[in-house]
């Protein structure tokens, strides 16, 4: 290809054209990806875990006492009530 003229300063004429060349090369692999079509069936209603939720907890202390147990509590033996220090 032919060297392009560099729009950018202090970036060389074939510098500019190898980057061209690269972006050129991304958005063309860019433009070959399909697109999934999920089908009505495979989409999840998230509306029925707004109040009772599935995915998430929402009590913050069951949460840590039931994957940090100990870890927690060492951790809460070196903090106040007050915050730090």
């Amino acid at each position: 290809m032919k060297l392009l003229k560099s729009k950018v300063v202090g970036m060389t004429d074939e510098q500019y054209t190898d980057r061209y060349l690269l972006i050129k090369e991304v958005a063309d692999r860019r433009a070959k990806i399909k697109v999934i079509d999920y089908a009505d069936d495979e989409i999840v209603n998230t509306a029925k875990y707004d109040n009772e939720s599935e995915i998430h907890y929402t009590d913050g202390e069951k949460y840590l006492a039931e994957h940090y147990g100990d870890r927690l509590a060492d951790q809460t033996s070196y903090e106040s009530t007050e915050g730090w220090n």
